[in-house]
């Protein structure tokens, strides 16, 4: 089929909604949302407003546009938080793997025994994965010299053995979810040490393979929310594995809400005097008419120990 739709003009997308059942009191508020937030953006807020019937989608009764541009803007509040929060894991993820890595195997330990530290992992469909050691040394390669932070232009001006830096420095240039994969392909390479994924794992008070999840779970959040993508009410494909000692905040782990618990207890274990419950109740506090219950959330869940 051949895509044939005109675009609309913000006054026709204005009239479009109002034919459809939405109520719009204030037009220059809908024409500052519709110029800088789009109309195909703000449709992804409004469908759950939204029901099917013979003649196409309308809005149930008495929906506002203020009601869809209230979850767009918690949306955006959330997604700055969650942001701010993983930029502590992040930090705190790759600096217990670099230490606990340089403390056993030494500070290049990412390339000098590449055959015994990084193991192949089985995939879905049952074949096995290599980590990808080439593309990774040439990403830490190109990074770390083309960095402007004094540390990495100290290294390469001074040294020239080995080609690429310790861990603490490499450790400064990797993405999030390059540390999510090299944890993913950590094996034990030394009997007469503890398998390394496990050690990493003990610092955050989790098992190894609960942390792992998460942390590839945590790639796909950060992702989400760097390239603007929609949190509120999203159904999640990657679920994280449970925790089986807060088993009871895993029950939907497709909602958002599960995420939330994950980066509460691995800020928790990093600051225990992480604001993020305080931040969630302030965001979802400022919008009274958004349920929390779309994203998850049980009924009094701030009152749970988790969140004190």
């Amino acid at each position: 089929m051949k895509y044939a739709k005109s675009p609309l003009s913000i006054p026709d997308q204005i009239a479009h909604w109002q034919a459809k059942g939405l109520q719009i009191p204030d037009l220059a508020a809908a024409t500052q949302a519709l110029t800088f937030i789009g109309y195909f953006r703000l449709r992804g807020y409004a469908l759950p407003w939204m029901h099917s019937t013979a003649n196409g989608r309308v809005f149930n009764p008495g929906t506002t546009l203020s009601m869809i541009t209230d979850a767009y803007r918690l949306d955006h509040e959330l997604r700055g938080a969650i942001l701010r929060e993983l930029e502590t894991i992040e930090v705190g993820i790759r600096t217990v793997i670099s230490n606990t890595m340089s403390d056993d195997y030494g500070p290049f330990w990412y390339f000098n025994q590449p055959a015994v530290i990084f193991g192949d992992i089985k995939k879905r469909d049952g074949s096995l994965e290599a980590f990808p050691l080439q593309t990774f040394l040439a990403e830490v390669d190109s990074e770390t010299r083309r960095s402007k932070d004094a540390f990495a232009q100290h290294f390469y001006s001074k040294y020239t053995d080995p080609a690429l830096p310790p861990s603490w420095l490499m450790a400064e240039c990797v993405t999030f979810g390059k540390w999510s994969k090299i944890y993913q392909h950590l094996q034990k390479a030394d009997a007469s040490k503890p398998h390394p994924k496990k050690a990493i794992a003990k610092v955050f008070q989790l098992q190894m393979e609960v942390l792992e999840s998460w942390l590839h779970a945590l790639t796909v959040l950060r992702n989400i929310c760097a390239h603007h993508g929609r949190v509120w009410n999203r159904r999640f494909s990657m679920r994280p594995k449970v925790f089986t000692q807060q088993a009871k905040h895993f029950t939907d782990p497709q909602s958002f809400y599960s995420y939330a618990v994950v980066i509460r207890l691995l800020s928790r274990a990093i600051n225990p005097n992480s604001d993020w419950p305080r931040t969630l109740q302030n965001i979802l506090a400022s919008y009274p008419g958004i349920n929390p219950a779309d994203m998850g959330f049980p009924v009094q869940w701030q009152a749970d120990a988790l969140w004190l």
